[in-house]
């Protein structure tokens, strides 16, 4: 017999209690919108209290989500569509929670010694939710459809290397590629999204192989999932958890239904959690982890992680363009200020360097906060005095305060920065990779070769615009890097790249935040780790269950 676990307050209490918690009245319609009607109710479970349960549903909360949302695994833009993309697909290799690198549906992914061809083989068997078998002629397509969508976010890492008159079929699960140069970390670039899909796939019915299938969908509002039954990787080993599933619950996943709702207001968001109208939620506002503290049937999913939320500079624009005035803003932000302000200390301090669990990461190239020498830098660039406009969205739970922060830091040195706050959709919208100081976020890549192709080396997704001195030479660098079978010297290679980018980029990361999620204590099986960044234990919804 199945039970209907608590669904909250009535409308009526949940809107005394909401405002009572301070939530706009825009919020509390938005929330209670989301808890009536098309949403579901909380999770469902059966059994005594406590026991580990088979089936029912989860409901979960994000926020990040825009109107322009899509299940196209192609269009990778936004929180929410990323760990959905997780849910629905699946991938040749990938990334552990902890970023180490394993094969996925392929059972080889292979080079031969010059790097300039790679083999692939998939695994028998693996079944798409519309009961296709995967085949070699799915891995082409997909490839192929990398290529030619329309605002494919995921070709840039492909593009300078990938023939497609040269993906030959072997066999019914082979292929074998020739690139177009060497790429000795090809692997890496399939194991960063790269989500497979059938021949003839259709973004408005999609099908994949991951352990849930589509059930409905509506952009900036709610996903729902059902379980797959046939889900390739049930028996599959699971991430590290300090509640693993109990042998007897069976294959994953284990839920019968996911629900996401899409609330991107964090009062509403976290109430929402609060009042038992969702199950659990991402992107906790820092400064709302002592109110999950408040309720005991409330726990917190936290992880120290690679991800990072950035302010970019375009080095193409004034004043920008003057590397002085770049060193001097990142000579002025207080970063230990930032890392407390802004995330109440719920992370590390960085120094404008992303991907930090990357070969050749430099530990070394540090920073210390000068305001003399920053203004002596302003002096000698002839910009003293200047204003400019920071655009700041909702990237992440830390992307606003922080703009605020540079802003009060940067006025220290005679630099007066106006932040002006736009929604995710204005951010992300027409002007986004032309806006001349302005934030972004990004989940960690796992390889920082594949981040500069996805970033300052693409030629279609670039925000910084680097010189083209830079430019050139950081590409030099990164193809020597990628035609290198040696990962000593690949790491001595990335540790140069990295140099350019601190001495003259266009990014200021001051800290690498952890990621928040709270969730209720009913569910269980949330991996330990998620270095990601991904949110949700990196979108693992099939190894979580519920107890009755």
């Amino acid at each position: 017999m199945t039970q209907r676990m608590n669904q909250g307050p009535s409308r009526r209490g949940f809107l005394s209690t909401a405002a009572a918690l301070g939530m706009s009245a825009a919020a509390m319609e938005l929330l209670a919108a989301c808890g009536s009607g098309g949403a579901q109710p909380a999770a469902t479970g059966a059994g005594p209290a406590g026991k580990p349960t088979r089936g029912g549903r989860l409901t979960v909360a994000t926020g990040g989500a825009k109107g322009s949302d899509t299940l196209d695994p192609v269009l990778l833009n936004s929180a929410p569509v990323s760990f959905m993309a997780r849910v629905l697909y699946d991938q040749l290799a990938d990334f552990s929670n902890d970023l180490q690198y394993r094969l996925a549906m392929a059972e080889l992914i292979e080079p031969n010694k010059a790097g300039d061809e790679w083999t692939i083989r998939v695994k028998d068997g693996i079944e798409f939710h519309n009961g296709k078998t995967l085949d070699a002629d799915d891995v082409i397509f997909t490839f192929k459809r990398t290529f030619t969508q329309t605002g494919s976010v995921t070709v840039g890492k492909f593009k300078p290397y990938v023939d497609l008159d040269e993906i030959k079929k072997v066999d019914k699960r082979t292929i074998r590629m020739k690139l177009l140069r060497p790429n000795s970390t090809f692997h890496y670039a399939l194991a960063s999204p790269h989500k497979i899909v059938p021949v003839d796939f259709d973004p408005r019915n999609p099908v994949g192989t991951g352990p849930f299938k589509y059930k409905s969908f509506t952009a900036n509002r709610q996903w729902v999932c059902e379980r797959f039954a046939n889900y390739w990787n049930a028996d599959g080993e699971s991430e590290p958890s300090d509640s693993a599933a109990p042998a007897g619950l069976g294959g994953k996943p284990y839920l019968d239904e996911l629900v996401v709702n899409v609330i991107n207001d964090d009062s509403a968001r976290i109430n929402a959690l609060v009042t038992g109208q969702v199950d659990a939620i991402n992107m906790v506002q820092f400064a709302q982890i002592p109110l999950i503290g408040q309720h005991q049937q409330l726990k917190l999913l936290e992880s120290e992680t690679g991800a990072w939320t950035g302010i970019y500079m375009n080095m193409e624009e004034p004043p920008f363009d003057d590397v002085r005035v770049r060193q001097a803003l990142r000579l002025a932000i207080d970063r230990a200020q930032a890392l407390s302000s802004c995330v109440s200390g719920h992370g590390r301090v960085a120094y404008d360097l992303p991907e930090p669990y990357a070969p050749g990461y430099p530990t070394e190239l540090t920073r210390k906060r000068d305001i003399e020498k920053a203004k002596a830098l302003l002096k000698e660039a002839g910009k003293e005095n200047i204003t400019v406009e920071l655009v700041a969205g909702p990237v992440s739970a830390e992307a606003v305060s922080m703009a605020t922060v540079l802003a009060n830091n940067a006025a220290e040195i005679g630099i007066t920065i106006k932040v002006r706050q736009v929604d995710t959709a204005t951010l992300f919208g027409p002007q986004f990779h032309s806006w001349p100081f302005s934030v972004d976020k990004w989940p960690a890549q796992g390889n920082y070769l594949t981040l500069l192709a996805l970033t300052d080396l693409s030629e279609s997704t670039t925000l910084t615009h680097m010189p083209k001195a830079d430019l050139d030479a950081l590409r030099d660098l990164h193809d020597k890097a990628l035609s290198t079978v040696d990962e000593a010297k690949r790491a001595e290679l990335t540790k140069q790249m990295y140099q350019i980018q601190f001495d003259r980029g266009g990014w200021i990361i001051p800290f690498f935040a952890n990621v928040v999620n709270a969730h209720h204590a009913k569910v269980a099986g949330w991996p330990k780790q998620d270095a990601s960044g991904r949110s949700f234990g990196n979108a693992h919804f099939e190894q979580l269950y519920l107890t009755g």
